[in-house]
């Protein structure tokens, strides 16, 4: 996938996403928003995973079938949140019209998925690149 498929993806499940959450909370409101918030003003809990983060933690979860408790360091969450989030954007994924699908290796560690993105080419710059 490159890069504008993925900001494409990611665009669709936003959308995707805020929509569910505004219906979500208009049910169990039991109607519409009483106030709209200013502009800006955050007004709830901020999620422990990013949408991107859903996503990438989904397709590592159901292409590589990397398990969830080896997938929950990489984000630094316990596997029951992350589970949520993976069941949470599966359907999201699902409503986009949107299918991941399985490779035929089994990766059962962050060893494996590593040994695998060297047998591709794919590396990583060890350097950690400050914010100035």
């Amino acid at each position: 996938m490159d890069h504008d498929q993925w900001d494409r993806l990611i665009g669709e499940l936003a959308t995707a996403r805020e929509a569910h959450w505004e219906e979500d909370l208009r049910q169990r409101r039991g109607g519409d928003r009483q106030k709209t918030p200013a502009a800006g003003l955050y007004t709830g809990r901020r999620p422990g995973l990013t949408l991107v983060d859903r996503l990438l933690a989904t397709l590592l979860y159901e292409r590589f079938r990397l398990a969830q408790v080896a997938v929950a360091p990489l984000f630094a969450v316990v596997p029951v949140p992350l589970n949520r989030a993976i069941s949470q954007t599966r359907c999201l994924l699902h409503k986009a019209g949107h299918t991941i699908e399985p490779i035929s290796t089994h990766l059962a560690t962050l060893d494996g998925l590593t040994d695998l993105a060297a047998r591709l080419g794919i590396t990583r710059d060890p350097v950690i690149k400050t914010a100035s």
